[in-house]
């Protein structure tokens, strides 16, 4: 619900004046740090739902994941994002050429346009979590069953199918 929440305050945030600092940076605060708290249910829920024996590995790829391919890839997906609405504020005004200085005028527009991506991207993630959450119970069972030893054998795809033939 947090992560829900996050998205119409920096929607808000996003929606102030220029004058408006002070309210931009309480209401894009709160916003990010709301959009923060699910950190503290996604690690225990992947823990949950992995056997012991995979849990540091389980954790790598979410690391991955996040580190990687979100904080690394994130700003430059966001300075392509700025680029591209920056040359559309540009052009809006008339303004054809594209060179660095005939944009600099635009390229505030361009970033607050694409900084309208994070709460996107929240609902995204919202919905993304919203969806593990339906699943997370049964899951939960299933992984003690099998360690209980009640469940037998948890299913998994065997290393190298060819290695059977030797």
């Amino acid at each position: 619900l947090a992560l829900l929440g996050s998205a119409p305050l920096i929607l808000l945030a996003l929606m102030q004046a220029r004058t408006h600092t002070l309210a931009f940076a309480v209401l894009m605060g709160a916003g990010v740090a709301l959009m923060n708290v699910y950190y503290s249910t996604v690690y225990p829920s992947i823990h949950d739902v992995t056997e012991p024996s995979l849990r540091g590995t389980a954790m790598s790829l979410y690391f991955f994941a996040m580190y990687v391919l979100g904080a690394a890839l994130g700003p430059v997906g966001t300075g392509l994002a700025s680029d591209y609405f920056t040359g559309r504020a540009a052009r809006a005004a008339g303004v054809f050429d594209a060179a660095q200085t005939s944009l600099e005028p635009f390229r505030a527009e361009g970033l607050h346009a694409a900084m309208y991506i994070i709460p996107a991207l929240g609902l995204l993630l919202t919905f993304v979590l919203y969806a593990g959450s339906r699943t997370i119970a049964s899951d939960m069972r299933r992984l003690g069953d099998w360690m209980s030893g009640a469940g037998g054998e948890p299913e998994r795809a065997p290393l190298d199918a060819g290695a059977e033939k030797l």
